[in-house]
């Protein structure tokens, strides 16, 4: 909650977001993040996460059209802050539609073409992610390319959907 809420932040042009849940733990001292008084009078301290405004977002979208408008079909928690907060947004998703389907149910459309600087058509490009209702994260890929050994970066970019093409 605390990266979503200094994305929050930047997005609404603000310098920081209050957070809950923080106290207690030591993630305030360790990131520096400071408490203010509530200013309504409870009495309460509450922490707040400065903004965090990335130069560029990437983002994976279900589907693309011609202009650049996304459409993202799972969860949208990460990204929606996330394209609103940076500087610049590029898109890859899996499939490219006509402008008319994402036109047909306009409240889907997670990022606007506006907003959006490039955008490529890559199946499969959030492997070993998922994607939302396409597939699910492939867990035995993610735990290969964690492996502390030599050759594992090489082994996973082999393995890679879009080797297979070759």
């Amino acid at each position: 909650m605390t990266l979503v809420a200094g994305l929050r932040a930047a997005a609404y042009g603000v310098p920081f977001q209050p957070v809950a849940g923080v106290h207690g733990s030591d993630l305030a001292a360790l990131n520096g993040w400071q408490k203010i008084k509530d200013p309504y009078g409870s009495g309460k301290d509450v922490y707040v996460i400065p903004a965090i405004s990335p130069d560029v977002a990437v983002i994976h979208a279900n589907e693309v059209d011609e202009h650049g408008n996304a459409r993202v079909l799972g969860s949208p928690f990460w990204d929606h802050p996330l394209t609103r907060a940076a500087k610049r947004v590029l898109v890859t998703a899996e499939r490219l539609v006509p402008s008319a389907a994402l036109a047909a149910q306009p409240e889907l459309t997670l990022v606007p073409g506006f907003m959006v600087e490039a955008a490529a058509v890559v199946p499969r490009g959030a492997w070993p992610g998922s994607m939302h209702p396409l597939y699910e994260v492939d867990y035995p890929a993610v735990e290969a390319y964690l492996r502390d050994e030599d050759g594992a970066l090489e082994a996973h970019l082999a393995a890679a959907p879009e080797q297979s093409k070759k």
